[in-house]
């Protein structure tokens, strides 16, 4: 579903080649042609046409710019000149205020890094960064989200670098880690064994005697990585761990490479991804109070909490979600196998009801998730072993918090696949 969008406002000065790391350690490259001959600087937005195709990023325009270093020169005096491109989403679109942040870091990095290096020879072209971008729009566990690949050039008179500098973001315009959109609380080492599985099948692309901590030094999961809807592509600059000729590597890994060494034995890897959101849930459900149950029948607030992340997930604009007291018992039923306790109202989670309807609330959610670390098929399902955990993943503040069980039912009805039966502490 994923389509990329290439800026054509610099095509006359770069051209970008980026393909899947193979034997040849391919690399992402950039044409050398000088941005110095760059037109006049304009600030007006380009046209572009709209997006026509599910999964792409809706990208209204584009906009170029050229600045010359120290302020007041042009083409002729500059000691650095800066030309960059970059895409614009429709008016009100959080995401203009991400590429917005981005444009101040550009202009401060070549500020601060670039222009105390530049020593322009006369007749010659001023050293100079150019900028260019993609996007690809990606829809992961049904949350939309757009990745944005900048790739910065760099000119030192003969001397060339591309940098790359990638932004993942939500709808509304909220960046995400690479830990923080994949839920992964390792992070680190669990890419970088990926990556170097992929360096050590093809080693004579690269240097001799790299190890998974020099591919984890290398890495960059904040601003290193887009994502599609298969998986993740990582990218290390130049010379970091091929020779400089190679260019930018980009490795991509799939998202199910990522997932515990049980998928794909006791349950497939489409039965663990329906069942993410459902084990997301049961950690906000479980984790705050350090409850289980038995019998398919949680607390009123576990019960309660658990359908306040399934229900309101994609609702987080407004402040109650109303749903019909039919409907809210069909689903938890759907979920679990027990009864839907009867005293939400004064137990649970805020949830209230009357006349009929049950009015959930709309608040963030406290960062819980579940680890699952080994799972055995059984006769009626599974039972699953892992982890709570707390904190947002890929900061100091994440941490486990006990090791649970799950038992779940099998049920091809069900929306996971699945209803949870029993959540026991170990």
């Amino acid at each position: 579903m994923t389509k990329r969008l290439l800026a054509a406002c610099l095509a006359a000065f770069l051209m970008v080649s980026l393909s899947a790391c193979k034997e040849d350690a391919p690399a992402l490259d950039v044409g050398s042609e000088s941005v110095i001959s760059t037109p006049a600087p304009t600030e007006e937005p380009q046209e572009t046409p709209a997006a026509d195709a599910p999964g792409e990023a809706i990208v209204s325009s584009f906009k170029e710019q050229t600045l010359f270093f120290p302020e007041g020169s042009d083409t002729e005096t500059a000691d650095y000149v800066l030309t960059y491109s970059l895409p614009l989403f429709p008016e009100g679109d959080g995401r203009n205020e991400a590429v917005s942040l981005y444009e101040e870091e550009l202009i401060d990095r070549v500020r601060e890094e670039r222009l105390p290096l530049a020593d322009r020879v006369e007749g010659e072209a001023a050293p100079s960064t150019a900028v260019s971008w993609e996007v690809t729009d990606a829809l992961l566990g049904g949350s939309e989200y757009t990745a944005i690949l900048f790739l910065e050039t760099v000119y030192f008179g003969e001397a060339k670098e591309v940098i790359p500098h990638a932004l993942v973001l939500d709808s509304a315009g909220t960046e995400y880690s690479f830990a923080a959109l994949s839920g992964q609380y390792e992070p680190e080492a669990l890419v970088a064994q990926q990556i170097f599985n992929e360096i050590d099948r093809n080693g004579d692309a690269y240097y001799a005697d790299i190890a998974p901590e020099d591919v984890r030094l290398a890495l960059d999961l904040v601003s290193g990585f887009t994502v599609s809807e298969t998986g993740y592509t990582f990218y290390i600059r130049a010379g970091v761990l091929a020779p400089e000729e190679q260019g930018i590597l980009s490795f991509t890994v799939e998202r199910s490479a990522l997932y515990p060494a049980a998928v794909g034995d006791a349950l497939s890897t489409e039965e663990y991804e329906h069942l993410l959101p459902g084990f997301a849930a049961i950690a906000a459900a479980c984790a705050p109070n350090y409850e289980g149950f038995t019998g398919g029948s949680p607390s009123p607030y576990a019960a309660s909490a658990f359908m306040t992340y399934m229900l309101t997930t994609g609702e987080e604009e407004g402040y109650f979600a109303e749903v019909t007291e039919a409907d809210y018992a069909a689903a938890f039923t759907s979920y679990f196998t027990g009864s839907l306790p009867g005293d939400l109202a004064t137990l649970g989670d805020g949830t209230a009801y009357e006349n009929g309807v049950y009015r959930i609330p709309i608040h963030p959610r406290a960062p819980y998730a579940f680890r699952m670390d080994d799972a055995v098929r059984t006769a009626e399902g599974l039972t699953v072993y892992g982890m709570l955990l707390s904190g947002t993943p890929g900061t100091a503040q994440a941490a486990e918090l006990a090791a649970v069980s799950l038992t779940l039912k099998a049920d091809a009805a069900a929306p996971l696949g699945f209803r949870f039966d029993a959540v026991e502490f170990m």
